[in-house]
């Protein structure tokens, strides 16, 4: 079964949980790929990079705790992790099935909850 959630094309293949890596890739270098795409399905309006920036960090800025578009550039980039408070947001934006996809990427693929 095939996700409810568009996939955007430039993380395709970055599914995956924090605790499997595949690839060669580190842990550090999954959670960042994941997060990426996490970003990419909570914005599917977004076009560009650019523009998923500049939604997300409106989205994500507080009074207390602005959040910049070049920061969320950085995370799309995989050059930074965010802050576990940002990734809660944006699993929260996302859904369920994101936390599901956290746990066991492939549960959610074969479409299988429980």
């Amino acid at each position: 079964m095939k996700s409810a959630l568009p996939i955007h094309p430039a993380t395709k293949g970055a599914e995956m949980s924090f605790r499997k890596s595949a690839g060669g890739l580190t842990a550090q270098d999954a959670e960042r790929a994941w997060f990426a795409g996490l970003l990419w399905r909570a914005f599917p309006e977004a076009v560009s990079e650019n523009e998923l920036a500049d939604l997300a960090a409106g989205v994500l800025t507080s009074d207390r705790r602005p959040v910049t578009a070049r920061t969320v550039k950085n995370w799309l980039r995989q050059d930074n992790s965010p802050h576990f408070r940002y990734v809660l947001a944006v699993i929260a934006l996302v859904g369920a099935e994101a936390v599901f996809q956290m746990i066991d990427p492939e549960v959610v693929k074969a479409g299988v909850r429980g």
